[in-house]
């Protein structure tokens, strides 16, 4: 409690920003319905006027045995001296198949999101592929590889400066992650997916989280993360990255 209220002036002056781990799940590692919820409010006015809304939801069932189901959502809401400077919603759905003793699992997925301000009025996808658990060790944690490919459609808010596409993009990934002290964890995914029929068309993503317990459920959760498209929509830079720090209460 008193590491908590010591981190609570530093929470309470720094924008919290939706977010649900990254971590790989195995199946059988936390059997029957589980989940976490992040959330915050951020409010200031006088020499600055800014307000932040943001939530972040993650359900998931776990088999036991066969196979594993979860689906995350958040939604990021920003206004900047009265103007709008951030709507964006997220959502994934994905199912994790056990196809041997939990080294290899098939996975299949549907994302859908939204961001005003990349112009993308709904992005949405639907792929399928396979994930190899090549190494899991207590000292060094877990790793995984992933590969597969999936169909994505992006609508863009204004079609006749960025036409709507139809893509099919190869999917690809590693991850790790590794528990460490009591309840701390440390996770890494990157993806690396180019189109199938053009590769100077993809999209790289780099994410570091790290999860620190404070108090029961309650943890605190630092992230990094690094997004390159080579062909971003017109008006929109190429390289994206985000710092974010975050409370996540799991239940």
């Amino acid at each position: 409690m008193r590491f908590f209220l010591l981190l609570l002036p530093l929470l309470m002056s720094t924008p919290l920003f939706a977010l649900v781990t990254i971590a790989p799940v195995d199946i059988g590692s936390h059997p029957g319905l589980s989940g976490n919820i992040s959330g915050s409010l951020s409010s200031k006015s006088g020499n600055t006027d800014k307000k932040e809304y943001v939530l972040g939801l993650r359900l998931q069932y776990d088999q036991g045995r066969e196979y594993l189901a979860w689906g995350t959502f958040t939604y990021n809401y920003g206004e900047n001296s009265g103007t709008k400077n951030e709507e964006k919603m997220y959502g994934h759905l994905r199912t994790i198949h056990a196809l041997d003793e939990g080294a290899w699992c098939a996975e299949l997925f549907l994302q859908s999101e939204q961001d005003d301000f990349k112009d993308i009025n709904e992005r949405s996808l639907a792929g399928a592929g396979v994930r190899w658990r090549f190494f899991n060790s207590e000292e060094w944690g877990k790793g995984y590889a992933g590969i597969g490919g999936f169909f994505e459609r992006i609508d863009y808010s204004h079609p006749l400066i960025n036409p709507h596409e139809a893509n099919k993009r190869l999917n690809s990934y590693i991850a790790y992650t590794k528990n460490f002290s009591v309840g701390s964890k440390l996770s890494y995914i990157g993806y690396y997916q180019p189109q199938v029929s053009d590769s100077g068309d993809y999209v790289t993503s780099q994410t570091a989280e790290l999860i620190v317990p404070v108090y029961g459920k309650l943890s605190l959760t630092l992230l990094a993360k690094y997004l390159y498209d080579s062909r971003p929509p017109i008006g929109v830079e190429k390289k994206d990255t985000t710092f974010l720090t975050n409370l996540l209460w799991e239940f």
